[in-house]
């Protein structure tokens, strides 16, 4: 378990980006106590509340080592799987619940209804796209690579969810956010989805699939990857982020 945003992080605004910033002195209440669980990896469903509120300077305890087991036994999985946000004792689960309370709490969430609408497509378009790749992990191994390599052809099923992602960009000017001009945490979210669909670990979908098929969601990930608090956050967790 580790403390993540203390005092350092929490209070100097100088270090944090012109949205996070704000966020400081936003009149959301923060709860006293924020845990994180999920593994020790950067699969974005966690990755994406982790560091909403890691770019936001909100303070949490960033539990990888708890098993699910044990989490299951303390009645903390209220739909049987991880990641979790306990705030305060109160148990949030799902990855779209948990990354707009993480956001509205950093100040990455927008507050305007049409934009909030649009960061929420983001997130449920990001979460199509894993029951989507999901799907072929149940499937035999020499079955796995040809499935997915279906789903990344013009008419696949991977190209129509990530379409429909880059179409959003696109629509907002192909500018490196999805959303207006700030960073959200629908930004967040597709440059970690977009890296483990680049890790290159996934049989049949190329690392270079996501940036040379989709310009403007190779635009937001080189955006995210840049911002400041990012880099830190990658700095803080190289075996994941380092040079491979």
């Amino acid at each position: 378990t580790a403390l993540v945003g203390g005092l350092g992080l929490a209070t100097s605004l100088f270090n944090l980006s012109p949205t996070a910033a704000m966020s400081m002195s936003s009149s959301v209440p923060r709860p006293s106590s924020l845990r994180v669980y999920y593994g020790d990896m950067p699969f974005w469903r966690a990755e994406v509340v982790r560091l909403a509120l890691f770019v936001g300077g909100v303070p949490f305890d960033d539990v990888r080592d708890q098993k699910r087991a044990d989490l299951a036994a303390a009645g903390k999985l209220t739909f049987g799987a991880v990641p979790i946000l306990e705030a305060d004792g109160k148990i949030l689960s799902q990855t779209q619940a948990m990354a707009v309370y993480a956001a509205k709490l950093a100040g990455l969430h927008p507050e305007d209804p049409w934009e909030a609408a649009k960061v929420d497509e983001c997130l449920n378009g990001c979460t199509d796209v894993t029951g989507t790749v999901g799907a072929t992990f149940r499937l035999a191994e020499d079955e796995k690579a040809a499935a997915r390599a279906k789903l990344i052809t013009p008419e696949g099923r991977l190209t129509l969810h990530l379409g429909g992602l880059e179409k959003i960009c696109a629509e907002n000017g192909g500018c490196g956010h999805a959303v207006g001009t700030d960073l959200t945490v629908a930004d967040l979210a597709i440059w970690r989805l977009a890296g483990w669909l680049s890790s290159g670990v996934i049989d049949g979908v190329p690392a270079k699939y996501v940036v040379e098929t989709f310009p403007a969601l190779a635009k937001v990930v080189a955006t995210v990857d840049a911002h400041p608090k990012v880099v830190e956050w990658k700095d803080r967790h190289k075996k994941f982020y380092g040079p491979k």
